[in-house]
C-alpha cells in the first residue's frame, strides 16, 4: 500500500493499516483498514472502482435495498425499523420550524421517506441502485433520482437533508460535501448517521465489526473526523444523538461473522450490545451517531 493524503485532515497517511476485514456478504475479498492517527479517520484499501462496486451490493443480506426477513437479525431488524423511522421523523420534525422540503439521500426502497410525505414533508430522494429506487418510486409515489447531480440541475433546494449510514458509502468525501451543503437552502439543516468505529463494540469485535461493512463503506468515521470535516466546509455540529439500537444490531451481526450459531450470536450480541451502550453513556462514543449540521 502507498501512502496517501487523508482527506479530512490532509496528513500523509504512511502505508499501514490497523487490521484487514473481509467481505463477508458478497465476495469474500480481503481489504484493509487504514486509519490517519492524526484526525481519526479510516480509510478502507484497495477500493473498488465507481463502474465495479455495484457488484458488492447484489446480495440479499443488504437489508438497506431489500426487502429480506431471511435470518433472525433481519427480522429483528424489520421489527424495530418502525420505532427507528418514527425516532428520525421526530428528529426531522425537532429541527425544522416547518415541514418544508426534505431530500433522503441514499433512501434505499423508500421507507423513511413515505413516512415523512405521509406527515406533510415534501420529499425527494436519491437512490443509485435502480431495483431499491423502484421500490421506492412505488412505496412514494413519485419520481426519484438516480444521483445528486441529476437532482442539483433541477435547481431544488431542501430544509433537511438527510443521509442514514450513507455517507461513508461516498467516493469523494470532500466533493460530496461541498455538494451537500450546495443542495441546502441557507438556513437549512444537514443529518448524517455514521457508524463510529472508535466506539467500544468495534474496538471488541476489531476485524470482525460488522459496520466496516467492507468494501462498500470506503471511509470510516469518528466524532472528531466528522468534526473536522464539517469545520473545513464552514458547518458545525449543532448536536449529535446516538443510535442505540445500532450496537446491539452491529453486535449481533458481528458475532455471526465469527461463526456464532443464530441463539449465540443473538445472545452474546445484546450482551455486547449492552456493555457498548453503558460505555457510552459515560463518554458518548456510541456504535452510531446522528451528526446535525448547521451553517
Amino acid at each position: 500500500m502507498q501512502p496517501f493524503q487523508c482527506p479530512v485532515c490532509g496528513n500523509t497517511v504512511e502505508a499501514s493499516a490497523l487490521f484487514q476485514c473481509k467481505d463477508y456478504s458478497v465476495s469474500g475479498e480481503i481489504f484493509e483498514i487504514c486509519i490517519c492517527r492524526e484526525c481519526l479517520f479510516a480509510v478502507t484499501c484497495p477500493q473498488p472502482d465507481s463502474e465495479e462496486i455495484g457488484k458488492y451490493y447484489q446480495s440479499e443480506d443488504y437489508v438497506s435495498h431489500s426487502e429480506t426477513t431471511k435470518g433472525i437479525v433481519n427480522k429483528l431488524y424489520r421489527v424495530v425499523r418502525r420505532k427507528n423511522t418514527m425516532d428520525k421523523l421526530a428528529l426531522v420534525n425537532r429541527f425544522s420550524a416547518h415541514h418544508g422540503d426534505l431530500l433522503d439521500v441514499g433512501c434505499g426502497t423508500g421507507y423513511f421517506l413515505s413516512v415523512c410525505r405521509q406527515d406533510g414533508w415534501r420529499v425527494d430522494g436519491v437512490e443509485l441502485s435502480d431495483l431499491a429506487r423502484s421500490k421506492a418510486e412505488k412505496r412514494t409515489e413519485q419520481v426519484l433520482f438516480s444521483s445528486t447531480d441529476a437532482l442539483e440541475v433541477t435547481g431544488k433546494r431542501f430544509d433537511i437533508i438527510t443521509l442514514w449510514h450513507v455517507f461513508e458509502h461516498l467516493y469523494d468525501i470532500n466533493a460530496s460535501f461541498v455538494q451537500l451543503k450546495r443542495l441546502l437552502k441557507p438556513d437549512g439543516t444537514l443529518i448524517l448517521a455514521l457508524p463510529n468505529f472508535t466506539g467500544a463494540d468495534a474496538g471488541h469485535y476489531k476485524e470482525f465489526w460488522a459496520a466496516y461493512d467492507v468494501p462498500r463503506h470506503l471511509s470510516h468515521f469518528s466524532p472528531k473526523a466528522v468534526s473536522l470535516l464539517a469545520g473545513k466546509h464552514g458547518m458545525k455540529i449543532d448536536s449529535v444523538v446516538p443510535m442505540k439500537f445500532d450496537a446491539f444490531y452491529v453486535s449481533m451481526l458481528s458475532e455471526g461473522l465469527q461463526g456464532k450459531g443464530k441463539i449465540a450470536a443473538l445472545l452474546n450480541g445484546f450482551r455486547q450490545g449492552f456493555l457498548s451502550n453503558y460505555k457510552a453513556g459515560k463518554d458518548g462514543n456510541y456504535s452510531s451517531l446522528i451528526y446535525i449540521l448547521k451553517l
